[in-house]
């Protein structure tokens, strides 16, 4: 019996360990969007996205955040939503990583669906405005790079049956409406909000996403739907359940290239 017990809670420390490890180490995913949308000037322009923050650390003063988006050289950073939720008790944790990459690029915010619903979103947009961050509800703005020009959509998650433009680059938390971008022949729609599943079988396949979701038809990579590619963030916090297994949080890296 002492036996038993003893290798039982071996298997449970291990299983600790695992959950820590997963819910705690920060990986980036590289992808590349080569299309006919792309002029130029624009070949070889870098996206760096981050979303699902949720008030998670990463290491001191965001340290390991940071650097895991300077690593990508970014040209333009989009920050896709839910970096606070009900729960969430200040917003030093969003200071710092704003702090860390105010001097890196440009950086693009739009709403994701918990934010508006912490007591500290009136705080959290000023401290974008402070920041310098472009904040999109529902409008475009124009990037240039190269010499070239290229427009960018956001919609906050809750905006979503206003008109849609359409646009080459889209900013829009939810991932289950890429169809709706697509129809319209928007290029490339970057997303989050699933959290990779969350809770996912060896492989990535998801089974667990935030809200009770089971087996999400989008979970994180790259999707295409006619002439529209989005890529999705899995993520980097938890929301619901507090735990990631085989969806490790995650910066992602969009290279462009001229198709």
């Amino acid at each position: 019996m002492r036996k038993f017990s003893f290798v039982f809670s071996g298997l449970l420390a291990l299983g600790v360990l695992f959950a820590l490890q997963q819910t705690n180490s920060l990986k980036s995913a590289r992808y590349t969007w080569e299309s006919p949308r792309v002029p130029p000037g624009f070949d070889g322009f870098q996206v760096a996205l981050v979303s699902d923050l949720h008030g998670k650390r990463f290491g001191r003063e965001q340290k390991r955040l940071v650097q895991a988006v300077r690593d990508l050289q970014p040209d333009m950073i989009a920050l896709t939503g839910d970096f606070i939720d009900r729960k969430t008790k200040d917003l030093d944790f969003a200071r710092e990583f704003l702090e860390g990459i105010k001097n890196i690029a440009p950086v693009y915010w739009v709403d994701g669906n918990h934010d508006p619903h912490s007591p500290l979103y009136g705080e959290l947009h000023a401290l974008l405005a402070e920041y310098g961050v472009a904040v999109l509800a529902g409008n475009c703005v124009d990037i240039t790079h190269g010499g070239d020009t290229m427009r960018l959509l956001g919609y906050a998650f809750w905006e979503l049956y206003h008109p849609i433009e359409p646009a080459d680059i889209v900013l829009f938390h939810g991932p289950d409406d890429f169809f709706r971008f697509a129809a319209l022949g928007c290029g490339l729609v970057l997303s989050g909000h699933n959290h990779g599943g969350q809770i996912a079988l060896p492989g990535g396949r998801a089974v667990l996403a935030p809200n009770w979701h089971l087996f999400p038809k989008y979970s994180g990579g790259v999707y295409a739907e006619g002439e529209s590619t989005m890529v999705l963030s899995r993520g980097l916090g938890t929301s619901d359940i507090h735990v990631r297994l085989f969806a490790r949080p995650e910066v992602v890296g969009v290279v462009f290239r001229a198709g």
